[in-house]
């Protein structure tokens, strides 16, 4: 069952080459992974959530699929579920920009074992896009949608040497 997605999440979901396995921290719901899954982008999904309840609601999701072998559901905070390297995208969507630093700071060397990020935050955009320029992570897209009347900052990072230092105010708050 392919769910129409919200402008939001649509436009996460064209960040996502066809092929590559990903992980949605904080699924909840689970629908941006499966449309990518019910829609032959994703081969695979990892979702995961720090509480059982958004778990359980992240299974019933998938469990609506076809095929709901190829979720697997995992409790847990942050990137703390994930294997080193086992998917090539990781989402972390919805939270405070503050909340997903931390996340991505928690464990240097997971955060960097995973090729790509698509990052959402719902508030404190400028302290993200600062931590991933003070990392030296590589910031491949920035991009605005509207959703709701609301403006949903959505950035693409890669954890590899190439941006240092700090952002700038004005490049912390409205991107590069």
């Amino acid at each position: 069952m392919r769910k129409k997605l919200s402008p939001r999440l649509l436009a996460m979901a064209h960040h996502v080459k066809a092929g590559e396995r990903i992980a949605d921290i904080g699924s909840d719901h689970a629908y941006l992974p499966r449309y990518l899954v019910a829609g032959g982008i994703s081969p695979h999904a990892i979702l995961t959530d720090a509480r059982p309840g958004p778990l359980a609601r992240a299974k019933a999701g998938a469990e609506l699929e076809a095929q709901p072998d190829l979720f697997d559901l995992r409790l847990g905070d942050g990137l703390e579920p994930l294997r080193n390297g086992e998917v090539e995208t990781v989402v972390v969507a919805g939270m405070g920009g503050d909340t997903i630093a931390a996340i991505l700071a928690a464990d240097p060397e997971k955060a960097g074992s995973f090729p790509k990020y698509i990052l959402q935050p719902r508030t404190k955009t400028e302290v993200l896009r600062d931590w991933i320029a003070r990392s030296g992570w590589s910031l491949l897209a920035d991009e605005t949608v509207e959703e709701r009347g609301r403006a949903c900052v959505i950035l693409v990072a890669a954890p590899k040497n190439g941006n240092t230092g700090k952002a700038g105010p004005k490049a912390a708050v409205f991107g590069s």
